[in-house]
Parts: C-alpha cells; structure tokens; sequence
C-alpha cells in the first residue's frame, strides 16, 4: 500500500506535468511497483507457512523417534527370551543325545521312536533359530532407522538453533539501535519526538512543531538538528532500512498553490526529511524509502487540538536487515 500509494501520486503528477513519453515511463514503474510489492509479501507469507511446516514436521519426528526406541527395547526384551531358549533347547538336546547313546542298544522300533523325537525336537530348534534371526535382522533394520531420523533431528535442530540465533540476533540489533538513537536524541524533549521498539523495528516519531511550519515542507532547523544527529547513528549502522512516513491531520489545505491536500503533503514532507539524510548527511539513497501516509493512519483522536497536533507527525522506521535470515530459509 505504501509503495501503491506513491505510484498513484506519481502517476497524477506526472500526467499532469510531464511529456506523454516520461508519464508512460512513469505508469511503467508504478506497475512494476506494484508487481514487486505483491512478489515480496507473497514470498514472506510463503516463508512463514515454511517455517511452521519444518517445526509441526520436528515434532513429528520427535514422535516417531520416541514410538521406535520403545519398539526397539520391545525387540531387545524378546531377543533375549529367544536366546534363553535357545540355550535350554541346545541343553535339552545334549540331553537328547546322551539319552540316544544310551538307548542304542534298545530295539529298533524304539530307536526309530527316539530319532523321530529327536528330529521333532531338531527341527522346533530350527524353527525357532530361525524366527531368533529375522527377529535380529528387524532390530537391526529398526535401529538403522532409529539412527537415520536421530541424524535428520540433529540436522532439523540445528536448522532450528541457527533461525533463532539469528532472530536473537536481529532482535538484539533493533535494541542496541534503539538505545543509541536515545542516548543521540536524548536532548529532545517528549513533546517533540519519541523512540519506541515494536514489531522488530524502532519508530522515531517526529512532531510537526519540531520539523515544519503549519502546512509547510521546508524542515526548521531544530528539526534538522535532529535529523542530523539520527543521520550519524544511521551511518554507523549501514545495514539499518529507513523508511520516512509523512503523516497529517483530517484538516483539509486551505491552498490553492502546492502542495494541494494532504496527501501531497505528506509525501512532500518525507521527501524533505529524505534529502536531508541523504544529501546533507551522508546516508545512502538505496537504503531509504519515502511514504506520504496523508490523514488515513491517526495515532489519536482528530476531533481534539491535541490528537490532530499529535497525528501531525513524521515517522522514521528503522528495520534490520534480515537477508541473512532469508538466505538461510531458502538454501534449506
């Protein structure tokens, strides 16, 4: 919407102002503008739902792990029966065996008895080596598994560690940010200008009676002070986006000469804080954006003096540079 909002000025001012040819050029990057703003809240969303996938598929596989490893002692407990059966089936055999020694000399019939016995007995012995080892074969495909998914969870965890540690890290930036722009502006009074933490990013709030004169977008020099002293921290900080939002009450202009409402004043006004930044003091164009936000976003109530002298400001938004955090979501 920001960046909508720039372009629909834009495209007014131009076609009314300008040869057929630059309100064209200027039409055209209104639309690619636009394209691009819908792109990056496309990938952002896209990137959320990505990372509460990873962290439902954590848990699952927490789960799963959990399920194998008491299994796998289930198996481990039925092993060991079978191999006490196994060593009491090969004692009754030795007995077997003496006993056939003994009886050689008995009658063919009863020896014949003997060695079917001994063959039944042969052959349950077999039978149950032989479940002893598919029963071995499965334990060892289970804990092959079991060591697959502990090795894919080391991996998930330590995807998961390196997305918060740079959070933190990010989070930590906007703190130490805000502190330094404090302690820079801390000569300001309350009633002039504010510095608050939220949603990731620091907001300096800025009031009209510190920066413009009524309806002007010519910035006072207390109010250049100001921004020069914001200016330094912001050079010391270069990853920092700033992004400069002009903001009015719902009180109509009552001009006919430019700016003509609101609107256009807004944007003015952030244009002017702008080019201070950046061509009196330094700070690089590509990192700044200018918003004329008009009456359509009030911190307070426009039917007092006091709300309309408060929704009469100027924001700087200070976010931290989160490409590393991108970076890291998409090479996973």
């Amino acid at each position: 919407m920001k960046q909508l909002a720039i372009c629909v000025l834009l495209a007014g001012l131009l076609s009314a102002c300008v040869p057929q040819r630059q309100y064209q050029d200027a039409v055209t990057q209104r639309d690619a503008c636009m394209q691009d703003t819908a792109a990056l809240r496309s990938e952002l969303r896209m990137k959320d739902k990505e990372l509460d996938a990873l962290t439902k598929q954590l848990n699952d596989v927490y789960a799963t792990i959990n399920m194998m490893r008491k299994d796998s002692m289930d198996i481990h407990n039925r092993y060991e029966q079978m191999v006490e059966a196994n060593e009491q089936l090969r004692a009754i055999e030795d007995v077997l065996n003496n006993r056939i020694n003994q009886l050689l000399a008995l009658s063919a019939n009863e020896n014949q008895q003997l060695r079917e016995d001994l063959q039944k007995k042969s052959d349950e012995l077999f039978a149950k080596e032989k479940e002893l080892n598919l029963k071995a074969s499965t334990l060892e495909a289970q804990q092959k598994s079991i060591d697959e998914l502990t090795a894919d969870l080391e991996n998930r965890s330590k995807r998961v560690a390196e997305l918060e540690g740079i959070l933190n890290q990010q989070q930590q930036t906007v703190i130490d940010l805000k502190n330094t722009i404090d302690k820079a502006l801390s000569g300001f009074s309350s009633s002039d200008l504010t510095v608050e933490r939220k949603n990731g990013k620091v907001y300096v709030s800025l009031s009209e009676k510190l920066l413009f004169a009524s309806g002007s977008t010519v910035v006072d020099p207390k109010g250049k002070d100001a921004i020069k002293k914001l200016a330094e921290v912001l050079n010391a900080n270069p990853d920092i986006t700033v992004e400069i939002e002009g903001h009015t009450d719902n009180v109509p202009l009552k001009s006919n000469n430019f700016p003509k409402d609101n609107w256009d004043l807004s944007v003015l006004r952030a244009t002017s804080i702008v080019k201070i930044l950046t061509q009196e003091n330094g700070v690089d164009a590509k990192r700044v954006i200018a918003e004329g936000r008009g009456e359509y976003f009030p911190v307070a109530d426009n039917t007092t003096t006091e709300g309309k002298s408060r929704n009469r400001r100027t924001e700087i938004i200070l976010s931290p540079n989160l490409d590393a955090l991108y970076k890291l979501i998409e090479n996973k």
